[in-house]
């Protein structure tokens, strides 16, 4: 089974607010077990089903970018109680190479369902809780260049002169959405997935 495309910022998927799951069957479980396969072979830390064109209230989340045994499977995720503040970059796997400065919680809880139809609360600080956020705000057709302070915005550039591998270019919204519209055009016109 190929992994399916991940959408791109622009794609009108990633702004329409995502469904509560009435019933879990298994287009459903088939749906969170094709999102960990996206989010483990992009990378990514996290990922929500409206990034893979579903328009379904799951997320699934690594809590350790280097394990991929304990991955967090959610369903209808919430955000119960969250406190303090915390800054820092962050990026998405619909708008790759972009970058940009948020401020979210420092401390989290999500309500949620597992797979398996068990009611679990998660408790997250630091960057589990940042992901967390995140991904609930795709859910709500929120990105995170939303929240992002404009003049953070900047594109990730591999450079293998940089000490730490990559450098730094600042952008604008405005540069960010021609060029993801040059993306999905390119996409679209491969045979990918409706970008």
């Amino acid at each position: 089974m190929a992994t399916p495309l991940i959408r791109i910022y622009g794609d009108p998927v990633l702004r329409t607010k995502a469904k509560q799951i009435r019933q879990l069957d298994e287009a459903v479980l088939n749906l969170v077990e094709k999102m960990v396969a996206a989010m483990c072979e992009n990378e990514g830390v996290g990922l929500a089903a409206p990034q893979l064109g579903s328009l379904s209230r799951v997320i699934v989340v690594r809590p350790d970018a280097e394990d991929d045994t304990e991955i967090l499977r959610l369903i209808n995720p919430r955000i119960i109680a969250a406190g303090g503040s915390q800054e820092g970059m962050e990026g998405c796997l619909s708008l790759p190479s972009l970058r940009g400065e948020v401020e979210r919680s420092a401390q989290v809880a999500v309500e949620a369902m597992t797979p398996a139809g068990k009611n679990i609360t998660v408790e997250a600080t630091g960057l589990l809780a940042r992901v967390l956020e995140h991904e609930i705000d795709h859910l709500s057709s929120v990105l995170f260049v939303d929240k992002a302070a404009a003049n953070t915005l900047c594109w990730l550039i591999p450079d293998s002169d940089a000490e730490e591998g990559y450098r730094l270019e600042e952008t604008t919204i405005e540069d960010a959405e021609q060029r993801f519209a040059r993306l999905r055009a390119k996409r679209q016109a491969k045979g990918g997935a409706q970008q």
